[in-house]
Formats: structure tokens, sequence, C-alpha cells
């Protein structure tokens, strides 16, 4: 009887006839990342934490790796400045471009790398911490990330160092990737005492049709303070699909800020994992939509030992046909008494065939724990609308200033000065009162 070959996805075939460029120390865990995917393969619609996330574009078509860097539009390459003076790692299209980046005058105990600088030996301590967070088995994503990544970034923080100026990683997306798949990479670890604050931004090109799928892992130690701002602003066509994993050790404050402004098609899975007692993590995001734009939320926040405290507040602001999702855990174990927990979804509807969906969600097993979450979808004050109006203002600058407004509690909240700037900027501008006094009118 003749045997029958099993079939193989076009993921496996390209993993096998591909030129691996990244040195033999990735090789094991990349060969991890494509088997895992394999035998799991792209999420079905039954599948609870997904069903509400339309993959089509993805499933139904084969994203190729995109084959080199580039050429950055200089319009992308002006951007490169919105976020102020920082530490500068920038790549295209997946791979690391020196003459866009910035490391010049790095302070000590602070070291920022591409992978791709390192060869065929990279430190210990970045085989280590690669992949130790991000789970190939469970996130068919994460696996096909694992599996591709041709580039990342790697920055470790030296015990008690403090470091002021931000790092900020960027990912441009160019018209040379149309069609195809850009796997960014990152990986954080701050040691004892160590202070410093990330920012992670996607920036593409609006006409350009790519798959984005980045995995970043985040590493806080003891008493340490690490603020990690992730700014999703890519083309109005790109499909960017990630995940985000935090950790955070003793006595450590851990701070999230999570901006989501452009993609046809954006999703988030941010897990979080209080390992140390007297943990902190604080994360506030802000998603914009319009037109027929998907994004989603998904978080995992797990307090795994006691007396941590961990807070989420995300809002939402739906415009034209567009469409959310906002679906976060906490999760209190056993053990994790004294737990401190808040999670807060808002979402304003500006859109009459917009549709935001909200599901924060608590699964507490311990006893003696505070934890709260709440959840609301609505549309405009129509008396403070109306208040505005009799003031001489239209209806267009009126309904920013109050979207403004409804958003300016989250943005306020964003720790590096550089980004919250940015993030109202990009608001205002969104909103149409760019040239509006607005703290004179109210």
């Amino acid at each position: 009887m003749e045997a029958v070959a099993q079939k193989t996805s076009v993921y496996f075939e390209e993993f096998n006839a591909r030129q691996h460029t990244l040195g033999t120390w990735c090789e094991a865990l990349q060969r991890r990342g494509i088997e895992a995917f394999e035998q799991r393969g792209f999420p079905g619609p039954r599948e609870e934490a997904w069903r509400k996330t339309n993959l089509k574009p993805v499933t139904d078509a084969h994203f190729p790796l995109a084959e080199g860097k580039g050429a950055a539009p200089q319009g992308l390459v002006a951007r490169l400045g919105e976020v102020g003076d920082c530490y500068r790692l920038t790549f295209v299209d997946g791979r690391f471009v020196a003459d866009l980046s910035d490391l010049a005058g790095l302070p000590s105990g602070l070291t920022v790398t591409p992978f791709s600088e390192y060869n065929e030996q990279a430190p210990e301590r970045l085989v280590s911490a690669l992949g130790s967070r991000a789970n190939v088995e469970s996130h068919p994503f994460v696996a096909l990330n694992t599996a591709f990544f041709v580039d990342g970034a790697y920055v470790h923080v030296a015990r008690s160092a403090r470091i002021e100026k931000p790092v900020a990683i960027t990912h441009i997306i160019t018209a040379d990737a149309d069609g195809r798949a850009v796997y960014p990479r990152l990986v954080v670890e701050a040691e004892e005492d160590a202070e410093v604050r990330i920012i992670e931004r996607f920036i593409g090109d609006d006409e350009t049709t790519t798959l984005v799928c980045p995995v970043s892992e985040l590493s806080a130690a003891a008493n340490t303070i690490l603020d990690y701002s992730r700014l999703q602003e890519d083309g109005s066509n790109i499909i960017n699909i990630g995940t985000a994993n935090l950790a955070s050790q003793r006595d450590t404050s851990l701070r999230g800020a999570f901006v989501a402004d452009g993609a046809k098609l954006a999703r988030l899975d941010l897990i979080a994992d209080l390992e140390g007692e007297g943990g902190e993590i604080d994360c506030n995001g802000i998603y914009l939509t319009d037109g027929r734009q998907f994004s989603d939320f998904h978080t995992w926040f797990n307090h795994r030992v006691p007396n941590c405290y961990s807070r989420q507040r995300f809002k939402g602001i739906l415009q034209g046909r567009s469409e959310t999702v906002f679906d976060g855990l906490v999760k209190v174990f056993e053990c994790a008494q004294k737990t401190d927990a808040v999670q807060e979804n808002r979402n304003l509807v500006l859109g009459k065939r917009a549709f935001a969906h909200s599901n924060p969600r608590l699964e507490i097993f311990a006893d003696d724990v505070k934890c709260t979450h709440g959840s609301t979808v609505g549309e405009l004050d129509e008396e403070a609308l109306f208040y505005l109006r009799t003031r001489g203002i239209s209806v267009e600058s009126a309904t920013g200033m109050l979207t403004l407004a409804f958003a300016g509690e989250i943005v306020d909240m964003f720790r590096v000065p550089a980004v919250r700037d940015h993030v109202r900027d990009v608001l205002m501008h969104r909103l149409g009162v760019a040239d509006i006094n607005v703290g004179a009118i109210l």
C-alpha cells in the first residue's frame, strides 16, 4: 500500500527553502517556531480569543517574507523626529538601517544592538531571553515571527543604570514590502535598580498591503522603572498583528502607553506577568479608528504572587464604519493575596455605523483581593455639545474638542513627555482642533 504524503503549509515550505541570514545561535529557536506553527496553524473563528477578529485577509493569502530593505521615502524618514531626542534604532522592512539610526553617545550601562550585528555569536543573556516570554506553542503569530524574523533589537540596561534619554525603535514599512510579511522583534532587559524608557513605533506607506507581525519581550528586574510606549501608526492598508509580553519582579514599576492609530486591521495581544511582590504594571491605551478600520486589544494580566498592583485603562474613539474590540482578563492566582487590580474600557462612538465590542473579565482564585472592572460604550454628551455651540463654535470643532477631552485623560497618563506631546498633536489634527486655542475656550 502506497503511503500518502502529508501536506505542509506554504510557510513551512518557505522556511525550509529560504536562506537563513542570522547566526546559528537562533537556528534551534526558529526551527521550533515553524514547527509550532505547522502543528497549530492559524486560529479559527471558533476559538474564543479570535472569534471577533476577521483573519481572512491573512489566511486567504500567502505573505512571503520581505526580500530586503526598501528605500524609505523622505516623508517617513522625516517622521523619525516626531518623538523627540532619543537614542534611535531604525529598521526598514524588518532590517536594520544604520544611516537612519543614531546610537552616538550611549551612556555606560546601556546596550542597544540589532541582532544582525552579532553574526555567529550572540550574548548568552540575549540567547536566554529571546523567546522566554513569548509562547510559540500557544500563539500562532508568535510562532510565525519566531520562525521568520531576520533581525531585531536588543536593549540591555545594566544594574543601577539610570537612562534618562528614551530609546526609540522604529519599524518603517515601504512599498517594496507590498504583499509580503515583516517580522519585527524586540527584547528589552532591565536589571535590578535600573531605569529606562523604551519607545517602539510602527509607521508605513499608505498604499502598501503588508503583514506586520511583531513580537516584543520586556523584563524588568527588582526595583526597576521601565516605561514602554508602543505607537502603532501604520499605513492605512497594513495588517499589524502583534504581541507584547511584559514581566515585573519585586518592587518593579513597569508602565505602558499604547496607541493604535493606523492599519486596516490591527491587533495587539498584551500579556503581563506580575512575578515579584510589590510589583506594579500600569498600562494605558488609546485607539482611534475611521472608515472600515478594525482594531483589537486583547490583554491578559496575570497576578502570580501576593501584594501586586495592576491598572488597565483603555479608551477608543470610533468614526466611520470602523469596528473595535477590547477583551481584557485579570487573573488572580490562588497564592496572590492582597492583589489590587483595576480594568477599565471606555468607548466613544462617533460614527453611526461604528461598533465597539468591550469584554473586561476577572478570574479570581484568591479571597483577599481588591479587583474592579468597568466598560462603557456611548456617544457625546448632547448638553456639552449644545453649550459649546452657544459660544459660537462649529459642530465639527465642538465635537473635536469634546473628543479631545475624552482622550486627554488617557494621554495625560503617558509618562514619556515626548510621547505624550506627539500623541496629543496627532489627536488634535485627527479631530480637526489643531488651530483652536482649546484652553482659552474651555
